[in-house]
């Protein structure tokens, strides 16, 4: 209990402690000296802050050895990896039990008409909704080409070297692309 008629705030007295200048009260320094409570007060603001100081001293500065497992993952998958089976083991498994177990369900006796037909319209909301995310894809790399469009034309206008390495690369990227082209053409 603090018998003090006009106790600090926590706030001056971490200021106090801090040996920084009161927030809130401008004759919070003269108050603390002359009050045996809010002294106290500072006084344990003062041994939290040195506790923290120690904690912050104990655990090295910097990211750890382990900071790239922590990191969430920000770039796309490779081509490689798209094509690992593993990699997709999980999720596509996943569709097939799911698959398998609505079959079940529509499948099995015992259903009326009406909740067969209700249990195939659930069915199909999966679709949609894989529908809906292939048009916010389309939509979202549709916003995105612009921009990136423009960062390619500011990056070659900017620096000679990079646009007349692109500009050379044209050549066999136009090459590739027409072979690419008969090549589909006579299937």
């Amino acid at each position: 209990m603090n018998d003090c008629p006009r106790p600090l705030d926590p706030i001056d007295a971490e200021a106090l402690a801090s040996g920084e200048e009161p927030v809130l009260a401008a004759d919070a320094g003269a108050h603390a000296a002359s009050c045996a409570p809010c002294a106290a007060t500072v006084g344990r603001a003062k041994t939290l802050l040195a506790r923290l100081e120690a904690l912050a001293a104990d655990r090295p500065s910097g990211p750890g050895p382990d900071l790239a497992s922590r990191v969430i993952r920000i770039r796309p998958f490779s081509s490689r990896e798209r094509r690992d089976l593993r990699l997709w083991a999980g999720p596509a498994g996943f569709g097939v039990l799911l698959f398998t177990a609505g079959f079940a369900a529509l499948a099995a006796p015992g259903l009326t008409a009406g909740e067969q037909a209700g249990l195939q319209l659930a069915a199909l909301a999966p679709l949609a909704g894989l529908f809906r995310a292939v048009l916010h894809a389309l939509s979202d790399a549709a916003s995105a080409a612009p921009a990136g469009w423009q960062a390619l034309s500011d990056a070659a206008r900017t620096q000679a070297p990079l646009g007349l390495v692109a500009l050379l690369l044209l050549a066999p990227a136009g090459f590739a692309l027409r072979r690419l082209l008969a090549a589909t053409v006579r299937r």
